[in-house]
């Protein structure tokens, strides 16, 4: 029983103390926002904010990049239409980079 807690109080305090395995919870954010905006100039879409703007829809990371997912809605469609295309987002904080595979590769990118 002693061993098991012990083993409940590393897992769970390892995160906290910043030995995490993975970009912090501000890092992820930083990325979600920028990806936003990426993404919206990158596919002409609407760049507003709230129900019409460019909404995340997850983040995680893989091969040690963020990745983001975002959708959006194309101007020239108009505000009416409620689906989101989605487009994901690769960061690179080593490199300093942010790129969005081509739909013919992101495959390699997706959770």
């Amino acid at each position: 029983m002693k061993k098991m807690l012990a083993v409940a109080v590393v897992a769970t305090a390892i995160p906290m103390i910043g030995w995490g395995w993975g970009p912090s919870k501000e890092e992820k954010e930083g990325a979600a926002e920028t990806c936003k905006v990426f993404i919206a100039e990158q596919m002409n879409a609407i760049t507003s904010e709230g129900e019409n703007g460019p909404k995340v829809f997850d983040i995680y990371t893989k091969k040690g990049k963020i990745v983001v997912e975002v959708g959006y809605k194309i101007a020239a469609y108009g505000v009416s239409d409620k689906a989101h295309s989605v487009r994901l987002c690769i960061v690179d904080k080593e490199k300093g980079t942010i790129s969005s595979p081509s739909p013919m590769n992101d495959s390699e990118w997706k959770k």
